[in-house]
């Protein structure tokens, strides 16, 4: 396991690049520098009682589990297998709650990962890694964001399967629109970034 823990430099660095990295924050202009849009399983936005039919049912999660899995894997082909940084809060995380949940292996393995994460921001190309911590993100255990630096882009942890992703560039995000099609999943609410 290839795990690179960022530096105070390397943190600062991101920041320049992407700007303020708490998209949860209302006061931020993500919509001013990123072409932004959603991953999801769904072409648009569901209404109360889809939500509730098929946002609740852990069978279809499992089943579309695979595809975003599949999708993510062909995004990290796309990029060159270049190394991605992944924003995590599992280092000051209690990750004994995960251990009803989780198989013995994956329970191990969380562990392993765990005493190689000292800090909020890891970067790695080990696909089996990244893997993990997007399936840990898919099942709502923790919200990684995951840093495409080679291709400017950055996808956001679970909101009930619908990740958000930003993108520095519209031709970028429109790449990755094609390649998410082709796993069988949709990037909805497409908005263009605003040009000076």
């Amino acid at each position: 396991m290839k795990l690179q823990i960022l530096s105070v430099q390397e943190i600062a660095e991101l920041r320049q690049i992407y700007g303020n990295i708490d998209f949860d924050d209302d006061d931020n202009r993500v919509n001013e520098v990123f072409t932004t849009g959603v991953l999801d399983r769904f072409d648009r936005i569901l209404n109360e009682e889809e939500a509730f039919k098929l946002l609740t049912n852990r069978y279809q999660d499992s089943k579309d589990e695979v595809r975003y899995v599949e999708c993510f894997k062909k995004i990290f082909e796309w990029t060159g297998k270049s190394d991605v940084i992944v924003r995590n809060d599992l280092y000051n995380d209690n990750i004994r709650t995960y251990k009803k949940e989780m198989t013995q292996e994956q329970y191990r393995y969380l562990l392993l990962i765990k005493q190689s994460i000292k800090g909020e921001f890891i970067q790695t190309n080990d696909i089996k890694v990244l893997v993990f911590l997007f399936k840990l993100a898919l099942q709502t255990y923790t919200t990684p964001d995951f840093f495409f630096p080679s291709i400017n882009s950055v996808i956001l942890g679970n909101h009930d399967m619908s990740l958000p992703v930003f993108c520095k560039s519209e031709d970028t995000i429109r790449k990755l629109e094609t390649i998410v099609n082709q796993s069988g999943l949709y990037i909805r609410n497409i908005e263009t970034k605003i040009q000076f």
